[in-house]
């Protein structure tokens, strides 16, 4: 069979793309993964990386809890700042959702098992808490609906207890002015 007759005839790839390998590579992200981003077989990574020196132990040192370039907390993490008080934590399911679907198009079977889990346990948490918002939010309304309508009551009892007060007043006077003979001067 000639090059021609050949359905998929192999070419490499441009050095454009390889050049792009090598920076993945280089920044940590695993022979398979850059395969899989580029297009390249594992064989011509291993063999370009042995044949250019592309080695990853020449590489500055970075410190292990550092999220890599390409990762879905990269932003997030750049969003807040590094702040861990400010994440909203409607996002980490994103996240963990994300990095579940990377590792099923690795193969990786156990660590989506584990991403999916990670993802169901932050989706449950965050919709307790948005329920637990919302019941506070509740409470406090009818706690401030009750502390007007008590408002209202005590308003309401002090005006009624004023206007009880004038007809004491009222009656006492009249009843002082029935009291008095008609002819007595005022």
């Amino acid at each position: 069979m000639t090059e021609d007759e050949h359905p998929h005839p192999l070419r490499a790839a441009p050095p454009d793309v390889w050049d792009a390998v090598r920076d993945d590579y280089l920044a940590g992200m695993s022979g398979p993964d850059c395969c899989r981003r580029h297009g390249v077989t594992l064989a011509a990574l291993r063999a370009r990386a042995a044949r250019n020196g592309w080695r990853r132990a020449d590489q500055p040192w970075r410190p292990p809890h550092q999220l890599d370039p390409w990762d879905e907390g990269m932003e997030l993490e750049d969003r807040i700042g590094g702040d861990m008080n400010m994440i909203d934590f409607g996002d980490l399911p994103h996240v963990a959702s994300s990095r579940m679907a990377r590792a099923i198009l690795r193969g990786d079977a156990v660590g989506a098992l584990r991403w999916h889990r990670v993802h169901q346990l932050v989706q449950e948490d965050d919709e307790e808490l948005r329920r637990w918002i919302e019941t506070e939010d509740l409470r406090q309304r009818r706690a401030e609906w009750e502390a007007e309508r008590d408002a209202r009551h005590d308003a309401e009892d002090e005006a009624e207890a004023l206007v009880e007060a004038a007809r004491d007043s009222v009656e006492s006077v009249e009843s002082i002015l029935e009291s008095r003979p008609e002819d007595a001067d005022l």
